[in-house]
């Protein structure tokens, strides 16, 4: 492989800007190829970063080295999976697929080719996931709080594949031990997709976290609150502040004088320029990713679990509603 990893981004939409954008960026990268079915939008993102316009992603085979796939979720599964066997490696944009039987052959594919296969959660690539990590140990009991407006984008998915899936994600990381059972409510508000859920997701370890989300706010917001047995760190991942509480003594003999106090400034980071470059080094080492195909498949897996719990609980409602009732949201992707 020669010294510059040669890359390609297939979809030209809001975050496939953001890649190219990245790739042209590193030195360890060349931006060789910009992939889209409309050939318009190939031709304006391949002329805007120096880039050659392809419309069908099975071209760039023999052209690149690594790809990122930016591409709408439900094309996630066939164009990664052509990539993959044809012995690229691979960093695709959350979810990982639309279905955790898709997630895990691919998974299972990239291992057969012996390619990198990286999921982008881009929360696990952040300064604060880092910060977060290295200062909390052995979590109890977690909450987290995303809270957006309304936007037009996104909304082919439901709201745990668009925002919940970066605390789920994030949550299993500092957690490390598997889901076991979740129970969640949620309901549509300003479409016919799940817009606001809240999740309780109970872990094998006892650990138990309270995920909350919604996109139709009037205020953009993102804490996460984490208790563990001697401490308690609440983040404001939008501020960019941590502040702890942490026990350095006997609270029942010594009062405050036992409990240190602790704000720590989240440094400003690119999150996405983290992710890009942590690909390029799996791609260039062999490095294992710090976000693989199965903590994709986890993370979609969970989510899929929390839409079920949704699911259950909308149907209920309608069963109580008189027939003849205009609901009809559903939490089903």
């Amino acid at each position: 492989m020669a010294d510059q990893i040669r890359t390609a981004v297939v979809g030209t939409g809001y975050f496939g800007r953001f890649h190219a954008n990245h790739y042209t960026k590193n030195p360890d990268a060349k931006l060789v190829a910009v992939v889209d079915a409309n050939p318009e939008r190939a031709k304006a993102m391949a002329e805007e970063f120096g880039a050659e316009a392809v419309t069908d992603h099975r071209e760039i085979y023999d052209k690149v080295d690594a790809v990122s796939v930016a591409v709408p979720t439900p094309f996630h599964f066939d164009v990664a999976r052509d990539l993959i066997d044809a012995g690229l490696h691979v960093n695709v944009e959350k979810p990982i697929t639309e279905t955790v039987e898709q997630a895990q052959v691919l998974t299972k594919l990239a291992e057969e080719r012996g390619t990198v296969l990286q999921v982008g959660h881009i929360e696990r690539y952040s300064a604060a996931y880092r910060v977060i990590s290295e200062k909390i140990d052995r979590p109890l009991y977690l909450e987290s709080y995303r809270i957006a407006p309304w936007k037009a984008r996104g909304v082919d998915v439901d709201v745990i594949l668009d925002l919940m899936i970066h605390d789920i994600d994030m949550i299993i990381g500092l957690v490390g031990s598997p889901v076991s059972s979740v129970d969640a409510v949620g309901t549509g508000v300003m479409g016919r997709k799940v817009d606001i859920a809240n999740a309780r997701i109970n872990f094998e370890s006892g650990c138990v976290a309270n995920v909350t989300t919604s996109r139709i706010s009037y205020k953009t917001e993102r804490r996460l609150r984490v208790f563990s047995h001697s401490q308690y760190l609440n983040c404001d991942l939008g501020e960019r502040k941590i502040f702890g509480y942490s026990l350095r003594g006997d609270p029942m003999t010594e009062g405050l004088a036992a409990i240190a106090t602790d704000t720590v400034d989240i440094p400003q980071e690119d999150s996405l320029g983290n992710e890009i470059a942590s690909f390029l080094d799996c791609v260039k080492t062999g490095k294992k990713p710090f976000v693989d195909g199965y903590a994709g498949s986890e993370a979609l897996r969970v989510a899929v679990m929390i839409n079920q719990s949704i699911d259950a609980q909308l149907k209920k409602v309608q069963a109580w509603l008189t027939p003849g009732s205009p609901v009809t949201v559903t939490a089903k992707t």
